[in-house]
């Protein structure tokens, strides 16, 4: 008679520290991809999210099972919502800004179209996204990518913000790279200009249309003294979308560059 109680305020002392040691997790992709668990998927979930860089991100809820809803987020404050009609596991929430590396809270609601088919959210996925405005050529034809506007495919590479850097800094992971998407409405041949900072000796690849350019950054007088330089030409045969993008070399190592701008100046007949 007395093991009975003892055993049952055992198991209960006992599932409540298998319930501390559950935790949210997260992980991130060589692109900078994040994937956020919660400690227990759920229709309701409240948990604490740790990103490894700041920026702007399109956010995605992943379903167990495919469903029709509503599902709320609030990350940080700041709210993001969307809907799921229930032909995939999925739900589009928006795109928010995250403005710290801290530990930040997640709360997720959900309201199922049909009772009896709740929205289990198993997890959200994180995919790094430009903070600027769509790039269209200007009226001089020149094509100015500025940092703010780039998408940011990596672990640590992030937009400062900051008036006197207003780069892409942070750079110390040779795998992380960044991209610009852009309209082209005038084809032709363009001079591509960087403007950047950096210590120097770092290889760097820029790919455009399926053209590459390569070129060893040099020493400008630190990492936010920032100097143009003429890293090749480029044709674009037709009008139309283009992806601009910036990779250091896989044997590079500590800080690649803080990197600004690209320009494309058009070569005029």
């Amino acid at each position: 008679m007395i093991l009975r109680p003892l055993f049952f305020a055992c198991s209960i002392l006992c599932l409540g520290a298998v319930n501390a040691l559950a935790a949210d997790t997260a992980s991130t992709d060589a692109d900078g991809v994040v994937t956020w668990f919660p400690a227990t998927p759920g229709a309701h979930v409240t948990g604490d999210f740790k990103p490894t860089r700041w920026g702007m991100y399109d956010v995605e809820a992943q379903l167990e099972t495919p469903a029709a809803g509503k599902v709320k987020l609030t990350l940080a404050g700041k709210e993001l919502s969307g809907a799921s009609d229930g032909s995939s596991s999925s739900a589009k929430l928006g795109r928010v800004y995250v403005d710290k590396t801290d530990a930040q809270p997640v709360v997720i609601e959900t309201e199922p179209a049909d009772t009896a088919k709740p929205l289990v959210v198993k997890s959200l996925l994180l995919t790094p996204a430009p903070e600027g405005k769509p790039i269209v050529q200007s009226d001089d034809l020149s094509i100015t990518l500025h940092a703010r506007d780039a998408t940011v495919h990596g672990v640590t590479l992030r937009y400062e913000v900051k008036p006197e850097k207003n780069t892409l800094g942070w750079w110390s992971n040779p795998k992380d790279w960044v991209s610009w998407d852009f309209e082209v409405k005038r084809p032709g041949k363009y001079i591509v200009v960087v403007m950047y900072g950096s210590g120097g000796g770092k290889d760097i690849e820029i790919g455009v249309a399926n053209q590459k350019l390569n070129f060893t950054t040099k020493d400008t007088g630190g990492y936010h003294t920032f100097t143009f330089f003429e890293a090749g030409r480029v044709s674009f045969d037709n009008p139309g979308m283009q992806t601009l993008s910036v990779k250091p070399s896989p044997k590079t190592g500590g800080g690649v560059m803080d990197l600004r701008q690209v320009i494309l100046l058009p070569i005029l007949k």
